[in-house]
């Protein structure tokens, strides 16, 4: 509180320089404020603000000693309980302001200066403006400390890994040049592979269960800063701010994601390999080093996938010393920063609209008889229960079963479980005890994908839905009799499993088909909901809306083609405006792999390809070039004026944007817009309520 205060007062010292410079106070050649707080206006972390009385005020100034070089020192005694109450939820400017102007008013009077009332009038001109200081308090739902300082390489690690990778590359006899396509994979592979048993032989020489739990605790710390930098962004949407919101979440997510995953593939790694000999100890310097050659070893396997599903085009530069840079078409860093900013504005909400959103299936879904049969069926367990169970293992401090708060937590399978009883009271021990085995990652599947008989020669990043195990949901991690795992890790597995389900999905190939039944009838109404919500949408905007309109089987003495149903059609008669609207559910994208495919599936591999959704969307262009008056008429809509030229407009309006919707592969006259976003799409088109 006391550092936010002072932040404060040196950012409205800043913005009234000018009107404050006349003031005698700062005619003093150097003025120091200390800034220390009130023994009796403390902040007690585990309450709520405190109700402060409207008279009492943040500071109060005593006048010190100078210092050796002759500068005026000026302490100023801050009760933080006032800063917490004022700034929480702050609407406008007024503390900020009041505090400079109670700040400059009583440091002059201790000094005998007095501050001109046209100065405090001027200052207090912009109270009404928007915060620039605003503070949230809420309660802790994740038992991780919000101080993080996670063991990130520098620069300096980064280039000793590439150092590593081209003497590897030197001793595979690769010819320095430039290499493009299939004679780059070829390459490339070399190096990854080469990497990768480097990678493996120094493995083998570290501790391995300390190392394990490293990896616990740098992904945990890693995840929570994500989380923390997310937030604070949210929260910065209340108040003014200098920085790029967006920037700041791309960046986060850019900078800490990467790195988290691949903490989580060093513990996977170690977790399914042998033959350690557990000698070195772990080090944050040797932590360095491993994610340092990780990050390299993903940038060669992510450019080796891009080539291998024709994402783009691309190769490897190797110089002659060696050193290796992997290059894509001359437009893809920019194309990643178009995208990465798409997704940041999702993260915030700009431009959304929430009550638009079509979030799945509802939460009483969670809890309802079909999937309580279904999961108890093929799984053993109920899944609210298992829900249930990773909330109480992010919260393990909370619920007593820890003192301190920590980025990684350890008990016996049989502590776990005892405490599901103990927390849930419709869990049976049976149930408790299936849930704590299916949690726990287990070794020796790790490595292991459905339809083979040998496990492959490396943890299987490349691929999401074949992998029923991977530490993202299962979190906890065996290390010697007891089971340790993070809390935030333990959270984030939570919302995967709940948004999969609610979202018509499992997280993984998990063979239930009594589970999968009852889903996919999540995902099928989704698809409805997504037509109707834009239907309704587009209401707000035009009375002219037609919803799953076919006009081959409703108009058949017409003699039309057979292009299938038009997804949702508007029309606005002022400015002749139709608007063909196409509304599609499409599986999200986790891997490379995955992506290639949900390209193919709305685009095709070819212009032509007919299991393309785009093969049909162009079917419909075309008929509404042929037949468009004819639509207008049998849809009983008003004709347009004469003289407007018709205008068409394609959009493909679905519940999340991927990278091919900001970057199709060929160009495309339609535009792609997320459901919740379309009510800004129609007004910044069309004007608000389509005036």
């Amino acid at each position: 509180m006391v550092d936010l205060y002072a932040q404060a007062i040196a950012d409205r010292l800043q913005s009234n320089s000018l009107i404050l410079a006349p003031a005698p106070l700062f005619a003093l050649p150097h003025l120091i404020f200390e800034c220390v707080p009130d023994p009796e206006g403390q902040v007690d972390d585990d309450l709520m603000p405190i109700e402060t009385d409207p008279g009492a005020f943040a500071v109060d100034a005593a006048l010190l000693p100078p210092t050796a070089g002759g500068a005026t020192v000026l302490r100023l005694i801050v009760k933080a309980t006032v800063i917490q109450h004022r700034l929480n939820d702050a609407r406008d400017a007024s503390f900020e302001i009041e505090a400079l102007v109670r700040t400059v008013t009583a440091c002059g009077a201790i000094l005998g200066f007095g501050v001109a009332d046209e100065i405090i009038s001027e200052i207090e001109k912009s109270s009404s403006g928007p915060p620039r200081y605003y503070l949230q308090v809420v309660r802790r739902e994740i038992d991780v400390s919000e101080y993080q300082d996670p063991v990130v390489p520098s620069p300096s690690d980064y280039k000793l890994a590439r150092r590593t990778l081209a003497v590897k590359l030197q001793e595979l006899g690769v010819v320095p040049g430039r290499y493009e396509l299939a004679e780059a994979k070829t390459k490339i592979d070399a190096g990854r592979n080469a990497l990768r048993a480097h990678i493996e032989e120094r493995l083998a020489t570290i501790d391995a269960n300390e190392l394990v739990r490293a990896c616990i605790e740098e992904n945990d710390a890693l995840l929570a800063r994500d989380r923390f930098k997310i937030t604070r962004a949210r929260q910065s949407l209340k108040h003014e701010v200098d920085y790029d919101r967006l920037e700041a979440i791309a960046s986060a997510h850019k900078e800490l994601g990467p790195i988290a995953r691949h903490y989580r593939y060093l513990l996977e790694k170690v977790l399914s390999s042998s033959g350690q000999s557990n000698e070195a100890p772990v080090s944050d310097e040797i932590l360095r080093e491993l994610i340092a050659l990780v990050d390299w070893y993903m940038v060669l396997a992510g450019a080796s996938d891009v080539l291998h599903n024709d994402v783009d085009v691309g190769g490897v530069d190797i110089d002659d010393n060696f050193v290796p840079q992997v290059f894509y078409s001359h437009d893809w860093s920019a194309r990643e920063d178009v995208y990465a900013r798409e997704l940041a504005k999702t993260t915030l909400g700009i431009d959304l609209i929430q009550k638009d959103a079509v979030g799945g299936g509802p939460d009483e879904l969670l809890d309802s008889e079909k999937i309580q049969a279904a999961f108890n069926g093929d799984a053993g367990f109920d899944l609210r229960n298992l829900l249930d169970a990773l909330q109480i293992l992010s919260q393990w401090v909370t619920h007593g079963f820890a003192d301190e708060l920590d980025n990684s937590y350890s008990a016996t399978a049989d502590e776990i479980e005892s405490a599901l009883q103990q927390l849930l009271p419709d869990i049976s021990e049976t149930e408790a005890s299936t849930i704590v085995r299916f949690l726990t990652l287990d070794p020796s599947q790790v490595r292991h994908l459905p339809g083979t008989e040998l496990p492959v020669n490396d943890v299987p990043f490349w691929e999401h839905n074949k992998r029923t195990h991977r530490s993202a949901i299962r979190p906890l991690i065996p290390l010697g009799n007891r089971l340790c795992w993070g809390a935030e890790q333990a959270s984030r597995s939570k919302n995967v499993w709940m948004s999969a389900v609610l979202h018509g999905y499992l997280p993984a190939d998990f063979q239930w088909p009594a589970v999968v039944k009852v889903i996919r009838t999540v995902k099928e109404g989704i698809e409805k909901e997504l037509e109707n919500k834009t239907k309704e949408i587009c209401q707000r905007f035009t009375p002219y809306v037609e919803l799953g309109v076919d006009f081959f089987r409703r108009f058949r003495a017409e003699g039309f083609a057979d292009v299938g149903d038009f997804d949702v059609l508007a029309y606005w008669p002022a400015t002749n405006t139709l608007l063909v609207i196409e509304c599609k559910y499409n599986q999200p994208p986790y891997v490379l792999k995955d992506s290639r495919r949900l390209r193919d599936q709305i685009f095709g591999r070819t212009l032509d390809d007919k299991r393309g959704q785009f093969l049909k969307i162009v079917g419909r262009r075309e008929f509404v070039g042929r037949h468009r008056a004819r639509m207008l008429e049998l849809l009983k809509w008003p004709e347009p004026a004469p003289e407007l030229e018709d205008t068409n407009r394609e959009l493909y309006i679905t519940r999340d944007i991927h990278w091919w919707m900001v970057h199709p592969p060929y160009p495309v006259p339609t535009e792609f817009i997320r459901v919740d976003g379309l009510d800004a799409w129609l007004t910044n088109v069309f004007g608000p309520s389509g005036a």
